[in-house]
């Protein structure tokens, strides 16, 4: 059985929990086993990212195979004329407009557990992570894999068609997985300090990410505070796999 045991979110600091850009969405699926979790983190350069991180996460956490390259990418597309229908009425500046004229952009992470196969499937544009952990042993992380792996231009998922131009990469893994593993999700900014606290102290960051919604505040002030943490919109998620 797989559960959701921590979902903690925050914006950047001075921001309010509206200017949050970063989204998730979890699927239980009707087929007994089954379960996937999407999370999107939206450019802060771009208009509308929000709406746009939602959009994603909201279309592909859902009870289906994912959808192959050609597929994923005609539908993002689709999903672009989609956000831009949904947000064209709220562009009422000359900078919302202008922001409106050159579409959003965001990163997008999906992963699917199954049960039955014993097996996790995981699709990724850009750096939203995965880390899994098993038997209290940090086992792998995907996409990055190193604290420098980071970059401020990762690939990014656009409303627009990008015509002739080079598509971002879309990377996918399947990994077997075992009762007991668990699976944390985390956006650039943690996910980046997360890696650079086990390379260089050598200790186990996931016992130390805060537990509750209510703790998250403070501990993001200390690390933001410290220069440990970039100043960035926070997601930690969480899944259990129990027995």
């Amino acid at each position: 059985m797989f559960t959701v045991s921590r979902t903690l979110y925050a914006p950047k600091e001075g921001n309010t929990d509206e200017q949050y850009e970063d989204a998730f969405a979890v699927c239980d699926a009707a087929l007994p086993g089954r379960f996937t979790v999407a999370v999107s983190d939206g450019a802060s350069s771009a208009g509308y990212a929000r709406e746009w991180a939602n959009r994603l996460v909201q279309s592909f956490a859902k009870d289906e195979p994912f959808p192959g390259e050609s597929a994923f990418f005609a539908r993002v597309l689709a999903l672009g004329e989609e956000w831009r229908g949904q947000v064209s009425g709220s562009a009422t500046s000359w900078y919302a407009k202008e922001k409106l004229e050159s579409g959003s952009a965001a990163t997008l992470l999906v992963a699917t557990f199954d049960d039955a196969a014993k097996t996790l499937t995981a699709s990724c544009v850009g750096d939203v992570c995965l880390f899994v952990i098993r038997r209290d042993k940090l086992r792998f992380g995907f996409p990055v894999t190193r604290s420098k792996g980071f970059s401020n231009r990762p690939d990014l998922l656009s409303t627009e068609d990008i015509g002739t131009r080079k598509p971002p990469t879309l990377l996918q893994f399947t990994t077997a997985i075992e009762p007991g593993d668990r699976f944390f999700f985390l956006t650039d900014a943690v996910a980046q300090y997360f890696l650079a606290r086990f390379e260089t102290r050598r200790e186990k960051p996931w016992h130390t990410l805060p537990q509750a919604q209510s703790e998250l505040a403070l501990w993001l002030h200390a690390k933001r505070d410290s220069g440990e943490m970039k100043n960035d919109d926070v997601t930690i998620l969480e899944v259990q796999y129990a027995v």
